[in-house]
């Protein structure tokens, strides 16, 4: 599963054309695409089933990165300067020659491994496995199809999966048992996920009274998993500051609307797009200016860098709170009964 031959010989029959067919594949398995269809969901379809497979999607995240930095496992092309990372076009520097696993069963070679873990420069999109695109991908749409009943939606979801998979082997991101571990940790998350929609909780996590700053068995439940263990997760330098900035913001800005009251669904087509239209714009003009600032600004110590890590995707996902009440100044809602 750790092998390189395969990867060699695909890469081997590419073409430019299709190099740039499965790059496009692979972005529609990238966190900001899904998360950009995960609000058109909430704002343009149903908020609370939208809102709630975001929140499989932030776990999904968090455990893949965390699996990431546990395991700590190569990506191809520092196994094998053969392989080129055809999704940036970067040249291949390792130092490595023909040097993946022999038997399909077998893990990375442990002088690799101990060369690799000593890389100053490691962060968690250094990591191959698991592979958090498949990861996503198998949430995303295994997801949409439980909340939303899907035949259709069912039976795209293998296929999704499956192509996503061919993009990041072939592109030389991942081994095939990244891969495999994506598809995996997103099947296990989607389990669990089943199980709290038909658990009492899923109506629960929509009731104001449990999130308030009170010591009830549910609301410690609830802000434990919202917040205390992402933040602890940061800490302990187990997921980035990128991810737990927009698990955190994201749940910020949930609180702030569930104490409004949650808004309803009604609005005709035309109003569920302007909705979406709303979010999106303020969530992609927030992440431009953010990245731009980031990417600008000077730091002189290590808590001013985590800290701007953190307000870079901290602040866009609080955009959804502010398109909330955006949509509901302009009466986008609907009679906006409140929930």
């Amino acid at each position: 599963m750790f092998q390189t031959e395969l990867l060699v010989y695909l890469q081997s029959l590419g073409t430019q054309w299709f190099t740039l067919l499965m790059i496009l594949i692979t972005k529609m398995g990238s966190s900001r695409v899904i998360v950009a269809i995960i609000v058109i969901a909430i704002f343009g379809v149903d908020f609370k089933k939208g809102f709630l497979l975001l929140q499989l999607l932030l776990w999904t995240g968090l455990v893949t990165e965390l699996l990431k930095v546990l395991v700590a496992f190569p990506r191809p092309d520092f196994v094998d300067s053969r392989i080129v990372n055809l999704e940036f076009g970067t040249k291949n520097s390792s130092s490595f020659i023909g040097n993946g696993e022999k038997g399909f069963f077998e893990l990375p070679d442990k002088q690799i491994l101990k060369a690799f873990r000593l890389e100053e420069t490691l962060t968690p999109f250094s990591f191959g496995f698991p592979s958090g695109h498949v990861a996503l991908t198998t949430a995303l749409w295994g997801g949409c199809s439980i909340i939303f009943k899907s035949r259709m939606l069912k039976i795209m979801t293998p296929f999704a999966i499956t192509i996503i998979a061919f993009s990041r082997i072939y592109l030389g991101r991942h081994f095939i048992g990244d891969v495999l571990g994506g598809s995996i940790v997103g099947l296990i998350l989607l389990i669990v996920f089943s199980y709290f929609l038909k658990s009492s909780l899923k109506d629960h996590f929509f009731k104001i009274e449990n999130f308030e700053l009170v010591f009830r068995p549910k609301n410690l439940l609830f802000y434990s998993f919202m917040f205390v263990i992402p933040i602890c997760f940061m800490a302990l330098s187990l997921i980035s500051t990128d991810a737990a900035g927009f698990v955190l913001g994201t749940n910020v800005a949930y609180l702030l609307i569930i104490r409004k009251g949650i808004p309803d669904n009604t609005g005709n087509t035309k109003q569920r797009a302007i909705r979406a239209s709303i979010a999106l714009l303020l969530l992609g003009l927030s992440s431009l200016v953010l990245d731009l600032w980031f990417n600008t600004a000077v730091t002189t110590n290590s808590l001013q860098f985590t800290l701007m890590g953190l307000l870079k995707t901290f602040i866009p996902a609080c955009t959804i709170w502010i398109s909330v009440v955006v949509c509901r100044k302009l009466e986008l809602y609907g009679k906006d009964k409140v929930l």
